[in-house]
């Protein structure tokens, strides 16, 4: 199996408002050392994005045998937060080690597994470098464009919704399992300006409950 024993979370997911759930050492070290060789070697990296990453889809090359595997078993451990819900799309980005990162948006899926695998010691600031998510979720009528992008209509719900932020610091190995439609961003990255030591988060997206459009990609 790829991962540890994973802790009791089912219940802590399912009965949580909102639904978020922080899984440490989620991978064992054999995984995670073959996921990371993937990412430091994969010549799939090549769409870049202003704010400071480089990404890659499952449908571009980003589809190791290993990611599938992992993506199927972590759903088949976990019936009660995946429900029926298929993994729809994964991707990996690597970061500038000193610009922003992904900025403030929802994702059209059910359920999110965001994890993070560079060494901890990369990261010069431990109290942050993770994700920060905010306790309420898209209006499943908006379109895509909208809840996707950090635009004045989504800063508008959240401070009218009394939205409160949810940090949580980067960790080697550490998993955010959390329903898709919440806000979230990248939290600010310092981290060592060394290829190896870059940011690499990996996030899949199972299911689909926001609206999405085919000029999105999903």
């Amino acid at each position: 199996m790829l991962f540890r024993s994973l802790p009791a979370i089912e219940d802590t997911y399912c009965n949580a408002r909102p639904e978020v759930v922080v899984v440490d050492d989620l991978l064992t070290p054999e995984a995670l050392a073959q996921i990371r060789k993937f990412c430091l070697e994969a010549t799939v990296f090549k769409k870049s994005f202003t704010p400071g990453y480089l990404n890659s889809l499952l449908y571009d090359g980003f589809a190791t045998p290993l990611l599938l595997q992992l993506s199927e078993e972590l759903r088949t451990r976990l019936p009660r937060v995946f429900g029926a819900n298929q993994l729809n799309v994964a991707w990996g980005i690597k970061y500038d080690s000193t610009l922003r990162g992904i900025p403030l948006h929802a994702d059209f899926a059910e359920v999110n597994v965001n994890f993070w695998i560079t060494p901890d010691e990369a990261n010069l600031d431990p109290a942050s470098g993770g994700l920060i998510l905010w306790d309420k979720e898209s209006p499943s009528d908006w379109p895509f464009n909208e809840y996707n992008n950090p635009g004045p209509m989504v800063h508008k719900f959240l401070k009218e919704g009394g939205a409160k932020a949810i940090r949580v610091p980067y960790k080697a190995n550490r998993a955010i399992i959390f329903n898709s439609a919440l806000f979230h961003q990248t939290d600010d990255i310092h981290f060592r300006d060394t290829y190896e030591d870059r940011r690499v988060n990996i996030t899949l997206l199972y299911g689909r409950k926001l609206r999405a459009t085919a000029d999105a990609g999903f």
